[in-house]
């Protein structure tokens, strides 16, 4: 069973790799589907909210890069389409902020934009600022995650968090989605070269030593990215991922809640809303 913090919307996917991702899909408790508002729908008249009859799970709506989505109200925006989470920006620097690869900190919009989220009790993703507008934004909400990174100790990748950050998150209550990016799990890859499961295993390793097993939680970008470790490629590998564990040392209370129960205590989702 497996709670996924993050994946591109999935009509945005070419219809052969939708397929099989969704084929993939037994035991997956839920997958929150980021609108990558920058590629996809740059105004917010093209922003629709998705909802897949295809997937018997729980599927919801989340932003990627809210700064690209073309209006000022932003409280107006949240409130009609309820996202469970937004990111401020993609990479590179927008309105709100320096998105990584941009030393910039949160832009006087950006605090704005930070403060309606947390007033509407709308969780503030950390994924792809930079470090300098991340330290910015820590304090500024009680509700703040990062869905899909690494750990930049094991692999010197901008888009991985440092122990440093690891800890502010979790010192907020929030949690950290592990994504199966090979560049991510090991730097030295460029792209189109491969890793396999095992550095994969070594990332939620990593951070749950740092921050505990309360904090770690899974954010594959399974619809977003291009290539993946092998062993690790879609939702059917998961179980054998659970097995590296066991042996790895955690237990299956740990596996659990990093697989779906810290997502789904994060979003308040209770077991079986999915059908309900």
């Amino acid at each position: 069973m497996v709670f996924d913090l993050h994946n591109d919307l999935m009509t945005a996917v070419p219809a052969e790799k939708r397929t099989r991702a969704l084929a993939s899909c037994a035991g997956v408790r839920g997958i929150l589907l980021a609108v990558w508002t920058s590629e996809i729908v740059p105004t917010e008249a093209g922003f629709a909210r998705y909802a897949s009859a295809e997937a018997p799970f729980f599927t919801a709506t989340a932003v990627e890069d809210l700064g690209a989505v073309a209006t000022d109200d932003y409280r107006r925006f949240l409130r009609r389409y309820s996202p469970l989470y937004a990111s401020l920006t993609w990479n590179g620097k927008n309105r709100l902020a320096g998105g990584c690869g941009c030393e910039e900190p949160l832009s006087d919009e950006g605090v704005r934009a930070v403060r309606i989220m947390e007033e509407e009790g709308i969780a503030l993703d950390l994924a792809h600022l930079s470090d300098t507008a991340f330290f910015d934004a820590l304090g500024r909400t009680g509700r703040l995650l990062v869905t899909h990174t690494a750990s930049r100790a094991l692999a010197d990748h901008p888009r991985n968090l440092t122990d440093e950050m690891a800890m502010r998150v979790a010192e907020a209550g929030g949690i950290i989605g592990v994504a199966a990016v090979p560049n991510f799990l090991d730097a030295s890859l460029s792209y189109g070269e491969n890793c396999t499961r095992a550095a994969y295993l070594k990332h939620i390793a990593h951070l749950s030593d740092v921050v505990g097993t309360e904090h770690v939680a899974i954010g594959t970008d399974f619809f977003g990215a291009g290539y993946f470790p092998e062993g690790m490629s879609d939702y059917s590998d998961f179980p054998a991922l659970a097995s590296d564990m066991e042996r790895a040392g955690f237990g299956r209370q740990d596996i659990e809640n990093i697989f779906y129960g810290n997502a789904e205590r994060f979003f308040r989702i209770r077991q079986g809303a999915e059908n309900e």
